[in-house]
C-alpha cells in the first residue's frame, strides 16, 4: 500500500526498514498462475503431506525451519501467512518479490580477490560475520574491499523446476498444514 503512494522517498525508506519489495515479472506470474489453478482445495487435500515433509527436508529445511525442525539461515516458516496459497506460490517461485530487510543478500568483496554473498548476521567496529548458504565466517572490516547490497533473496530462483508435479503439490500442501505432520516411518527430522 505505501508503494502505491508513488512517492520515491517513501518508497525508498519502506526498503531500508522493511525490505526490498517488487512485482513478479510475466513468466513468474504466469507460472504462480497456472500452479494456484491446479492446487484447489480438493487437490490439496489429497495431497501425502508425509512426503511434502519430505521434500521439505531436502529442498527448505537447510535454510528454514518449520515446526522446530530444520536451519535458521532464512526465515522460520511457522508463524508466517503459510495458510494462504498465493503467499506460498509467491515465496517458492518468487523468493526475490520480497526480502525483508533482515534477509537481504550482502555481497562481500575482500582485497585478496575473494567474494561472499550472504546475509550480514552483526557488524562491530572490527568485524563482519556472514552467513553463506551453508557457513557463518567473519571477516575483519580491513580485509573489505567493498560490501553490495542485493535485492536479491539468498534463496535461489527455480526451486520448483526439479521437482515433479505430486512433489510440488505435496510440498505445498505440508507447508500450509496447520499443524505438524510425522515423517514416513524410519525417516528423522532434520533439526
Amino acid at each position: 500500500q505505501i508503494r502505491s503512494f508513488g512517492n520515491a522517498k517513501l518508497t525508498e525508506r519502506l526498503n531500508e526498514v522493511w525490505g526490498e519489495l517488487r512485482d513478479s515479472p510475466a513468466d513468474k506470474q504466469q507460472l504462480m498462475a497456472k500452479w494456484k489453478s491446479q492446487l484447489t482445495t480438493d487437490t490439496l487435500a489429497k495431497a501425502d503431506k508425509q512426503q511434502g515433509r519430505v521434500e521439505f527436508s531436502k529442498v527448505c529445511a537447510n535454510c528454514h525451519r518449520l515446526y522446530g525442525h530444520g536451519g535458521q539461515i532464512g526465515p522460520d516458516l511457522t508463524g508466517s501467512g503459510r495458510q494462504n496459497l498465493d503467499y506460498v506460490l509467491l515465496n517458492l517461485i518468487d523468493p526475490s518479490a520480497a526480502v525483508g530487510a533482515e534477509y537481504k543478500m550482502s555481497i562481500v568483496a575482500l582485497k585478496d580477490g575473494r567474494v561472499f554473498n550472504g546475509i550480514v548476521v552483526t557488524k562491530t567496529d572490527k568485524v563482519l560475520t556472514l552467513q553463506t548458504a551453508k557457513d557463518r565466517i567473519q571477516v575483519e572490516l580491513a580485509e573489505i574491499d567493498e560490501i553490495q547490497v542485493s535485492t536479491q533473496s539468498l534463496m535461489p530462483d527455480g526451486l520448483l523446476q526439479p521437482m515433479t508435479e505430486q512433489q510440488i503439490r505435496d510440498l505445498i500442501a505440508y507447508l500450509m498444514s496447520p499443524t505438524q505432520v510425522p515423517l514416513p516411518e524410519g525417516q528423522k527430522p532434520q533439526d
